[in-house]
């Protein structure tokens, strides 16, 4: 049995601002370490549960925030940027038979949920998919699917586990915090998380034969809209895609491969950077 895990540092316990999630910020390197003990959780409930192996996927800013040394030292850890697949990077390598969403949020334009956004914060106002608007997790858990792995559990606030649940079905979760805002909520202790996250594992993998992958059928109309104006005058100027209004694109994928590639290069290109 191999597991793949990806988290996020959003839905982590005890993190509620900005300056918790990216350095050089207060408690950057508190909350990075409960993200990898997090993660750790999940891993070593799967490897009680059976796993064979057991790949971890940091997904959150520049994907070098998991302690590598403080991981199972069975679990193998895929960071770094411009890579294919974006969060779900590595998903494509061999069959797994299940994911975990740690530490996930929720989507831009849901009500509320903790430092909810969806791909790049500042940039990004919707995503949609056919039409249809989905958050961080409704992309990629389709993304998992074009390659035959289920979503089997998540981990986050009480608004992504309801949110995700509306569209992923009935994986199971550990809710770890409750939002009082974007940048306020009543949280559980990180140990007390790592126990959640545990028996979250667990379960899920004790009835891993219900679930099944998402599939999107391709071809798929990918929309962006941005919160300015400028990148969709940048991608609007490529053949493919089609300018929709001042602050949205669209343009058509084969699959979802083909769309997390696309919103990769959308979101992830910088001229400057060496």
């Amino acid at each position: 049995m191999r597991i793949y895990i990806t988290a996020d540092i959003e839905g982590i316990a005890g993190v509620v601002s900005r300056q918790q999630s990216l350095p050089p910020g207060i408690d950057y390197e508190a909350a990075r370490r409960w993200m990898t003990d997090s993660v750790a959780a999940a891993a070593e409930a799967a490897f009680a549960m059976g796993a064979d192996e057991v790949v971890a996927c940091d997904s959150h800013y520049n994907s070098q925030n998991i302690l590598i040394e403080r991981l199972p030292k069975r679990v193998q850890l895929v960071q770094g940027v411009r890579r294919p697949l974006g969060m779900v990077a590595g998903v494509d390598e061999g069959k797994f038979d299940g994911a975990f969403f740690i530490g996930w949020h929720t989507g831009s334009t849901h009500r509320s949920g903790v430092l909810g956004h969806t791909m790049r914060s500042l940039v990004v106002r919707e995503v949609r998919l056919n039409g249809k608007t989905v958050s961080e997790a409704g992309f990629y858990h389709p993304v998992m699917g074009h390659f035959g792995v289920p979503l089997i559990g998540i981990s986050g606030d009480a608004h992504f586990v309801e949110e995700t649940r509306g569209l992923a079905g009935d994986v199971e979760a550990a809710v770890v915090k409750w939002a009082y805002g974007h940048l306020a909520a009543r949280s559980l202790t990180p140990a007390a998380a790592y126990e959640a996250i545990d028996a979250m594992a667990r379960r899920a993998i004790a009835r891993i034969d219900d679930f099944k992958p998402s599939r999107i059928d391709g071809p798929i109309a990918l929309e962006v809209e941005f919160k300015h104006r400028p990148p969709a005058d940048t991608l609007s100027l490529l053949p493919q895609v089609e300018r929709l209004d001042g602050y949205t694109i669209r343009v058509m994928v084969p699959d979802m491969a083909g769309a997390s590639n696309f919103m990769s290069v959308a979101l992830g290109y910088d001229p400057t950077e060496k």
